[in-house]
């Protein structure tokens, strides 16, 4: 498994971009394809916010996760935010998810961030037995999610 910027592999952003459509669309429903193609392009940052990263396996797309100044429409005091955590099926269940958030942890350290956030509709127990810690549950975008953060 490799873990690069998605910046160095553009070809990839259809193919993730539809991987990203597919499970998180409903929490965006006016949202296009297309419009998820441009955000997650304009996302492609790298030694900053935003920062894009894709976990790899023999150049097949495995799993990305992003860093993003902001994720959350309703709470744009907190910064930055873990987005986009995603690992492709058949790669689950063989650790591409702990190091993408492993790896997104280190380049926010890298920046001098002290604390992270993320938010997620069921995933709160994966990020608990990563560190992260419930700050809140509230709803967002039709449904209840889980706003977590992380001391770094």
């Amino acid at each position: 498994m490799h873990i690069e910027y998605l910046s160095e592999h553009t070809s990839l952003v259809p193919q993730l971009a539809r991987l990203h459509f597919e499970q998180w669309g409903y929490l965006r429903p006016g949202e296009t394809l297309e419009q998820r193609v441009a955000r997650l392009q304009a996302g492609c940052g790298r030694g900053g916010v935003p920062t894009a990263l894709v976990a790899l396996e023999d150049a097949k797309l495995c799993g990305s996760a992003m860093l993003l100044a902001n994720d959350m429409e309703t709470r744009r005091e907190l910064t930055p935010w873990l987005a986009g955590l995603y690992v492709v099926a058949a790669c689950r269940g063989r650790g591409y998810g702990t190091a993408l958030v492993g790896r997104a942890e280190s380049e926010a350290r890298a920046l001098g961030v002290r604390r992270l956030y993320l938010y997620t509709p069921d995933a709160a127990a994966f990020y608990v037995r990563l560190g992260w810690v419930v700050t809140q549950t509230c709803e967002y975008l039709g449904q209840e999610v889980v706003v977590m953060s992380k001391q770094l």
